[in-house]
């Protein structure tokens, strides 16, 4: 398929919209004008046997002089006078005579009709007398050469005229089409260097046009957006590949500690299995929750139901209260019941993984405090545990995939540092919000905001 140039197609476009203009407007001007004009000849025509019929009807033939005659005729008109048999009885022609001869046609009153032959083209008016001075028809030839001169010239004034007018507009729908393509190709040259050089840069370009500018500037916000991206896929595969790559060696060591001395010596046996066997469920959760972050985009199609939110709550609490007896759970729950249609296993999984949190770094006071609120169209899950706290220079990045605050004690603490994005994940498909508030060395206080009709 040809590509063409945008610049000549405008070129194309423009000068096909004024030549087509200009024919429709220059026809219908010569149409008019032609109309006008013609009927201005049947008027001279008609003005002429009026003048003759009221001459020949108020006198005798023979007291009409020539002089009454011309005065009755235009310019190069002829007059014919004829007997009611047709014998032509007298002619008169002003001006510079004509070569017409017309052949007698009988008329019932008055006519006036165009004739053409070799010698051009004219108007024949005929009129019928029937007068005590004289019987028979008048006939007057009037010839169009003053009407055709007028309209040749109309035409070839609008040939030329209109080709001046289409080399005008092409000059000139070309310099614009240039002007209009140059930033486009200013564009199209600056995303080739943008191409070889990476995402950082971007198109410094002001065309002072709105539609390109806009172009631009959704460019650069595209560009944002995909250096974003690349950046944290980037990250992603580096922290998954660190992530893999420390029970992966930990498992081979002891996997050659096995080959070594393992099979004559059954305590290196036992503990060197075990500790693969740990790695192994470590790296097991960790390809399960990669898996939950990126399947649909984390989106679920599975069937909601309606769940009452403080008695889940109270469920995973008790749960909890017999998984870790040291710690004391407050409950501050909304009096009024709090109904939500939501995946249950989704709000399963969102209370586990703030609540495990919770457990795991407030390990000195062991005080969680769990509350909910209903407040017109939506309602608040707080969860605030009075451990670790987070730095306030790192609350933003906490949801972030495998960040960790407390990245010495990680391992220890058996977390992939994946649970708060894939609990945010799953806040977000329901339309919720998460936000973190927290005191370093004080206290950590989850929010999480849903809608009531989502």
């Amino acid at each position: 398929m040809n590509k063409q140039s945008l610049k000549y197609r405008w070129l194309r476009l423009s000068t096909l919209i004024i030549s087509i203009t200009y024919l429709i407007f220059s026809s219908l001007l010569i149409y008019f004008t032609s109309m006008y004009l013609k009927d201005q000849e049947f008027r001279s025509v008609d003005r002429s046997l009026e003048e003759l019929e009221s001459l020949y009807e108020s006198q005798p033939i023979n007291t009409i002089s020539q002089n009454e005659i011309y005065s009755s005729l235009y310019d190069r008109q002829k007059m014919v006078l004829y007997t009611q048999s047709g014998e032509e009885v007298f002619s008169a022609t002003t001006g510079i005579p004509m070569n017409f001869e017309s052949n007698f046609e009988p008329v019932p009153d008055r006519e006036i009709s165009p004739l053409n032959n070799e010698d051009g083209s004219f108007l024949k008016g005929s009129v019928k007398l029937d007068s005590q001075y004289w019987n028979g028809y008048i006939s007057v030839i009037h010839p169009l050469d003053y009407y055709n001169s007028v309209i040749r010239m109309m035409v070839f004034i609008a040939i030329i005229v209109g080709f001046m007018s289409i080399l005008f507009t092409s000059i000139i729908s070309y310099f614009f089409s240039t002007q209009m393509v140059k930033p486009i190709r200013n564009i199209a040259y600056q995303l080739r260097r943008i191409e070889s050089e990476g995402f950082s840069e971007r198109l410094q370009i002001e065309t002072n046009t709105e539609e390109t500018d806009y172009m631009v500037d959704s460019f650069n916000h595209m560009m944002d957006s995909l250096e974003r991206s690349y950046n944290q896929q980037k990250q992603f595969v580096e922290d998954a590949s660190h992530e893999l790559r420390t029970p992966l060696q930990i498992i081979q060591g002891h996997l050659n500690l096995i080959s070594r001395w393992g099979r004559h010596k059954p305590e290196v046996l036992d503990e060197s299995l075990k500790i693969s066997i740990d790695e192994l469920q470590r790296i097991n959760k960790l390809v399960e929750e990669l898996l939950l972050l990126t399947k649909n985009d984390g989106k679920t199609t599975e069937v909601m139901e309606e769940v009452e939110i403080n008695q889940e709550i109270k469920s995973r609490v008790d749960a909890l209260r017999k998984l870790h007896p040291d710690y004391t759970f407050t409950l501050d729950l909304d009096e009024n019941p709090i109904k939500f249609h939501i995946n249950p296993y989704h709000l399963e999984q969102i209370l586990v993984i703030f609540l495990d949190n919770a457990t795991k770094y407030d390990h000195e006071r062991k005080h969680i405090i769990v509350t909910t609120e209903k407040k017109g169209n939506h309602f608040d899950i707080a969860i605030t545990d009075h451990g670790i706290g987070i730095p306030e220079d790192e609350i933003e990045a906490i949801f972030d995939r495998f960040y960790r605050v407390d990245k010495s004690r990680s391992r220890e603490l058996g977390g992939n540092g994946l649970g708060l994005s894939i609990a945010r994940k799953l806040i977000d498909n329901y339309k919720g919000k998460v936000w973190i508030e927290s005191e370093e060395g004080h206290f950590t206080k989850v929010t999480m905001r849903f809608p009531l009709e989502n």
